[in-house]
């Protein structure tokens, strides 16, 4: 089993690749790491269980040196290829969305990633999806979210978000009042409309090219 992540941007990335490629930090797993450029290094995890870099995320957080892009994992020759392909397409999706996520595991953003190579594209699709909801207070976005991730469950939403249910539940209400498409009626238009603006919460108001 293995699974490649590419960290790129300043000479962060290399001080980053050492960390993850420390034994220590990685569980004992094996490692690959490729210098892509003098900004860039390609690092591949190997052993019997899927890694999970997702604790990297806070390494990540507290530099604004060092993004970090994670394929899913894969076995033999075809999976370190995929796993590879994955983490440059996340890459991509970031670069092209003008993101400013630090950590994107391809996994989470594939969809994303599907919807967005067309930007006007994507950009009408989330008006139309989202109305007025698409400008709002990003609480309220997140809040409609996080309760459709959560199975539609306000109790484990709260506990996510780490706000009180009924505060959860007016923003809740308030968000489907404002959204143009009901979570009710396309709960998956409304999760993957949400999405696209999670990553890339100016896509609405950039002028479309």
């Amino acid at each position: 089993m293995s699974g490649s992540c590419r960290a790129s941007r300043t000479s962060g990335s290399c001080r980053w690749a050492r960390t993850i490629a420390d034994p220590d930090f990685t569980g004992g797993r094996s490692a690959l790491v490729a210098r892509a450029s003098a900004t860039s290094r390609w690092i591949w995890l190997s052993g019997e269980s899927v890694p999970d870099l997702h604790h990297a995320e806070k390494d990540l957080a507290a530099t604004d040196e060092v993004r970090a892009a994670v394929g899913r994992p894969g076995r033999g020759l075809e999976g370190f290829r995929s796993s590879h392909q994955d983490a440059l397409a996340a890459q991509a999706l970031v670069s092209r969305l003008d993101s400013d996520r630090r950590f994107t595991a391809y996994a989470e953003v594939e969809l994303i990633d599907a919807l967005t190579k067309d930007r006007p594209g994507a950009r009408r699709f989330v008006i139309n999806t989202l109305g007025p909801l698409a400008e709002a207070d990003t609480a309220l976005r997140q809040a409609l979210l996080t309760y459709v991730q959560c199975g539609f469950s306000t109790t484990r939403a709260a506990a996510d978000l780490y706000a009180h249910r009924s505060t959860v539940e007016r923003r809740v209400s308030r968000a489907n009042e404002l959204s143009t498409v009901k979570v009710e009626v396309n709960p998956t238009h409304v999760a993957a409309a949400l999405l696209v603006l999670d990553i890339a919460p100016d896509i609405v108001t950039t002028t479309p090219s």
